[in-house]
């Protein structure tokens, strides 16, 4: 599709390795790149998904995976969550944004860490949210059977990524949309054409929402919904552990 396109590793370092070392230079422009590729609709869907995520209760503990920029840490305190947030990025840079952003507000606190080593204990958390972040563990199983040991009975799962669409020829018209959105805005963001080309070797490496939600039903979470957006280019899945 473009000369810029890699294969996406498959071995989890080299994974990380590559995710970091693009994170590192995106960072400062990172919440103007999701604006964009959205038409500007991407904060009203991570409201939705945090208006679902205080349904646990405003006093509930929540662990933010992949939490970047702290778009959802900041929303779910201007919601009027209460409880404890804890965000976890494996970026250093990324995180640097998001704990300026969150300076004075207060029970919100930061960790480095990976998706595939989450240093939590069972049960620690009554939600689990994720932005744009599942396409990013390499064993995706894994990663959902960790996220439901971290979840306390009764707890929610939410995340909101990018998705593929049912549609083969739609699938294609995506793809080349975000191909073509994402060497725009690197070259008008960064100066760099390639600069955001990931996202759309992430998606040709990734199952789709409906294969994810099968697997979070196969591994025991309840009430699995799915909601697409723009027609399955986006989307907002959550699962409940019983």
């Amino acid at each position: 599709m473009s000369p810029w396109i890699r294969r996406w590793p498959e071995d989890a370092d080299r994974r990380a390795r590559y995710a970091e070392s693009i994170f590192r230079r995106v960072a400062p422009r990172y919440d103007t790149l999701t604006r964009a590729l959205s038409f500007g609709r991407d904060e009203r869907w991570k409201e939705q998904l945090v208006a679902e995520a205080r349904g646990v209760g405003e006093g509930a503990r929540i662990l933010d995976l992949a939490t970047g920029t702290a778009a959802l840490p900041l929303l779910l305190r201007g919601a009027g969550h209460r409880g404890d947030i804890v965000g976890l990025d494996r970026s250093a840079e990324m995180l640097s944004v998001g704990r300026r952003k969150c300076a004075g507000t207060d029970g919100v606190r930061f960790l480095r860490g990976d998706l595939s080593r989450l240093p939590f204990a069972e049960r620690s958390f009554d939600a689990v949210t994720m932005g744009y972040g599942l396409r990013y563990p390499p064993d995706l199983r894994a990663f959902l059977i960790e996220v439901l040991r971290l979840l306390r009975p009764g707890g929610s799962f939410f995340s909101l990524d990018f998705g593929l669409p049912a549609s083969r020829a739609y699938r294609f018209l995506a793809l080349g949309y975000l191909l073509g959105a994402g060497i725009l805005w690197g070259t008008l963001l960064h100066g760099r054409p390639g600069t955001y080309v990931h996202i759309v070797e992430s998606l040709r490496a990734y199952p789709g929402q409906r294969a994810l939600a099968a697997l979070m039903n196969e591994i025991g979470f309840a009430d699995v919904s799915l909601e697409q957006h723009l027609g399955g280019i986006a989307v907002t899945i959550g699962g409940r552990r019983p």
